[in-house]
């Protein structure tokens, strides 16, 4: 075989790698670009899901305004920082700031800023303040690699309560795009090297006994031709398998890390809105959840309260309290419907609420708990009686949904009060 052959097999071989190589790395820095975009978008909807979740409007104005903490403050700004500390791989800062003609106002912030600091406007917020001041509408933007998501705040009536802006770093730095140049360096260099070691294999497997068999052809000396190998499909592939199955665990490592920080956002949100104990809803849920009870065409409100609950505490401890206050729940969620809520408004008191309700439902319910009564929660052999009290009120159409939970209130204390006479229990 001529070697103008050979040269140009073998430059044909060096090409097609070539070309390999620099397609797979375009491809690569492609697509761990958008890769790591969409990851800094589900992220940013998993942050700013859970500063909505743990953040009260109404509270936050409050803070403002007053400049005063408190627990609550402090509860809110701990959940927030520990939720960065966290997710620190991604999440570069949570802050909730509200935006005025002259400047920004800090109500929270995972980087240190205090409540009340100003923000000045620079070229970008400058740019959108009257979106800012507003406080209608949510948007992203990019700035130097960071993702930025402004959400915007709201009250129960409906005022600006301020911008939750959420800073994602973005995943793929510098230093991964240079491993991937170093890979691809080290890939071509490898390809010359292969191209190297299949030249000389070609010539001792392949041209080699061509030649053979050319010289015997044209000239019939009556030499032995060797045999050429019957599969030599090796000779020209180019495995590289290891390097693939690298890049794909990295790209299933990325999907589950994003299912994961689904499932941790799922976690946190339902432990912001339910009572460890009981786990029915909590008070800060149910503030949430108020106005859109009284714009509800019908609702029945139910007032439960357990009897001698600090005496049992007192007397055998809050080991006990905590076992009664468990199956009260558990008996006030047996009533639950679809569109019923319970909510632990206190130490021992409950509030469940029936938002699709008739009068025979209610009518049925109520039956139930007078037969019930007195529902005794403790144990038999307990020195401490503990009984729950309940009291309702319901209405339809036009209502004052303060006047109700006032009716529903005093009942239940006059059930109380008539719980306490009945067991013989002390007035305390």
């Amino acid at each position: 075989m001529s070697k103008s052959i050979q040269k140009n097999i073998r430059n044909v071989v060096i090409i097609v790698i070539l070309l390999f190589v620099i397609l797979s790395f375009i491809v690569s820095i492609l697509c761990m670009t958008f890769l790591s975009r969409k990851y800094q978008e589900n992220m940013a909807e998993t942050v700013i899901s859970f500063a909505d979740a743990v953040i009260n409007a109404d509270d936050a104005k409050d803070f403002l305004t007053t400049r005063n903490k408190n627990a609550v403050y402090d509860s809110v700004q701990k959940k927030l920082n520990d939720f960065q500390q966290k997710n620190s791989s991604f999440v570069n800062r949570i802050s909730l700031i509200n935006f005025s003609n002259s400047a920004g106002n800090y109500i929270y912030d995972t980087n240190g800023e205090e409540l009340g600091n100003r923000l000045e406007y620079d070229r970008y917020i400058g740019s959108v303040k009257t979106e800012l001041i507003n406080g209608r509408n949510s948007w992203t933007a990019r700035r130097k690699n960071i993702l930025c998501v402004f959400q915007p705040l709201r009250t129960v009536e409906d005022k600006n309560a301020g911008y939750i802006i959420a800073e994602l770093k973005e995943p793929f730095t510098e230093k991964y795009y240079i491993y991937t140049i170093i890979l691809y360096i080290f890939i071509m260099i490898s390809g010359i090297i292969f191209v190297l070691i299949l030249n000389v294999y070609m010539k001792k497997k392949l041209f080699k006994p061509i030649n053979s068999l050319i010289e015997v052809t044209n000239g019939f000396t009556g030499e032995k031709n060797e045999i050429l190998p019957q599969n030599n499909s090796d000779i020209f592939s180019d495995n590289r398998d290891d390097e693939i199955g690298r890049l794909g665990k990295s790209i299933k490592k990325m999907f589950l890390d994003i299912n994961s920080g689904a499932e941790n956002l799922s976690r946190a949100i339902y432990d912001a809105n339910h009572d460890g104990m009981t786990q029915t809803l909590n008070k800060r849920c149910y503030q949430n959840m108020e106005q859109m009870f009284k714009n509800c065409p019908s609702i029945c409100v139910i007032y439960f309260d357990v009897n001698n609950l600090k005496l049992m505490n007192d007397t055998l401890g809050h080991e006990k309290g905590d076992m009664v206050i468990k199956k009260a729940a558990e008996y006030i969620k047996s009533f639950l419907g679809q569109s019923d809520y319970c909510f632990r408004m206190g130490g021992d008191e409950f509030l469940m609420i029936m938002t699709e309700c008739t009068f025979r439902s209610i009518d049925s319910l109520i039956e139930k708990l007078e037969s019930d009564a007195p529902f005794i929660l403790n144990g038999d052999s307990d020195s401490i009686k503990c009984a729950l009290s309940f009291g309702y009120a319901y209405a339809k159409g036009d209502f004052s949904y303060e006047e109700l939970l006032a009716e529903a209130e005093e009942k239940m204390y006059s059930k109380k009060t008539e719980m306490k006479k009945l067991l013989n229990m002390p007035e305390r």
